[in-house]
């Protein structure tokens, strides 16, 4: 996966890959520098429809928060936390990604 490859490249370590609860699902759990990542991952090989991070909406978002606040209380997890979008762009051989940390679900 592009999105894993490239955090760990970045030195997270990938604690989880698509966990699901009742919500919905969080693509990636990451840790780095013991803070937890929530990582939203979109991807996309036309912008036909806007940016991959376009389709992160007010429903996604609270799909999300419900999800992490499902994912800490069921792992006891206390330290700090945050959320961050990757977005994958893949038109014919090139591949873009970009990365956003400390995304706000309000």
């Amino acid at each position: 996966m592009i999105a894993s490859k490239y955090l760990t490249e970045k030195g997270y370590t990938i604690i989880c890959k698509n966990w699901t609860c009742h919500w919905g699902e969080i693509d990636l759990i990451a840790e780095k520098e013991n803070i937890l990542t929530f990582v939203e991952v979109k991807y996309r090989t036309s912008l036909t429809n806007g940016h991959p991070s376009e389709s992160i909406n007010y429903y996604k978002k609270k799909s999300l928060q419900r999800s992490i606040n499902i994912f800490l209380s069921k792992n006891y997890i206390t330290k700090p936390w945050r959320v961050d979008v990757l977005c994958v762009s893949k038109f014919g051989k090139s591949l873009r990604v970009d990365y956003y940390e400390y995304v706000s679900l309000m």
